[in-house]
Order: C-alpha cells, then structure tokens, then sequence
C-alpha cells in the first residue's frame, strides 16, 4: 500500500477517535471526580484515567470483534446501556446535585473506582470511540494488528493525560459559583449525550 494511503488513513483514524472520545471536552469533567483530593492524588488520577481509556481502547482494538461475537452481544446494546449510565449522571448533575458516582464518602468506595468508572467509562472511552475502534480494526487492519486503531487509541490517552494535567494545573481559577453553573451546564450536556447515544444505539438494535 502507498505510504501516502497509509499515513491518510492513519490521520483519519485518529481524528476520528479523537472526535468520538473528546478527551478535550472530558477534561473539565474530570476535576469533579476528584474533588477532595490533592494535587499529588489528582495528577495521579490524571494517569490512571489516561492509562484506563488506552487500555479500554487498546483491548477493544484487539479483542472487540471477537468477544462482542463470543457473548452473542450487539454494539448497539452496549451503546444503549452506556448512553442510560451517562444519562442518568448527567439528570442529577442538571439538579445541581454531586452524582452519586462521585459524591459517595471515601470510606465507602475507593477513589480510583470513580475514574474508572465511569469517567475513564463511558465518559471518554464510551460505547462511540469504542464502536470507532472496533470498526477501524475490521475495516482497516492488515494483517492480524490493528495499526490504525491502536495508534488512534495510544494518541487519544495521551491527549486526555495532558488536558487532565492542564485543568489540574488551573483548578484554582474555577470558584465555587463556576462550579455550580459548571456542574448544571455539564449536566445536560451529559444528558443531552446519554440520550443521544442510548436513542442511536436502540435504532441501530431494531434496524439491524
């Protein structure tokens, strides 16, 4: 294959995750998950959650296709139940209320369990950039390794690491007000995402 052809396909793989996952646009998300914790344990988290998407993403690359076809599931099923899990974060953020998910008392839930999940899933590596994924592992691999996507996987982890560095770095900006007004706006986008996703996702099940 053309070098030229190659290095456009890659190009768009990546820009393609990219647009999914929005790591860019998570990254402020990201700081409510980690209220209470400090700097050291935030840039921590920032790690961990960037090493969780490229291990999410990197697994889907490699291994979607075929486990999706072990368990007999659909993408559009697991896009619907993660577009419900955003959904209904997003309705009690909208509230003005802390989720649940990232509000419950440190002694009850490890801190890490809440960058996982579900900010690493399905905030950033969600039913859309791993559908991106694994669709570009079928359609564009060559040979048994999914170069595209696993580049698009490594170049999405690494750009939420240092967008989550950034926010970190300028948390003192945001004031108590903003973070009220940022806790509404974010929740109905999140809702607004949720059903998106969980609509598309019910459409592709019934079409397919």
């Amino acid at each position: 294959m053309d070098a030229g052809v190659l290095s456009g396909q890659l190009l768009q793989a990546v820009a393609a995750v990219l647009a999914i996952a929005n790591p860019v646009g998570s990254a402020p998300l990201f700081l409510l998950f980690v209220e209470g914790l400090s700097r050291a344990e935030k840039r921590q988290a920032a790690g961990l959650a960037s090493f969780a998407v490229l291990a999410i993403l990197g697994a889907s690359a490699l291994l979607g296709p075929s486990l999706l076809a072990l368990f007999g599931l659909q993408i559009a099923s697991f896009q619907a139940a993660g577009g419900l899990v955003i959904a209904l974060m997003g309705l009690e953020m909208l509230r003005g209320e802390p989720t649940r998910i990232h509000s419950e008392a440190p002694g009850n839930e490890d801190p890490q369990d809440r960058i996982l999940i579900p900010f690493a899933m399905p905030l950033v590596a969600g039913p859309g950039a791993i559908t991106t994924v694994i669709t570009l592992a079928v359609t564009q691999s060559r040979g048994r390794v999914p170069l595209e996507a696993l580049v698009a996987s490594i170049v999405t982890a690494f750009v939420l690491w240092l967008m989550l560095l950034l926010v970190i770095a300028q948390e003192h900006l945001i004031t108590p007000r903003i973070r009220r007004l940022f806790t509404r706006f974010m929740g109905l986008i999140l809702l607004a995402i949720g059903f998106q996703l969980g609509l598309r996702g019910v459409k592709s099940f019934f079409m397919s």
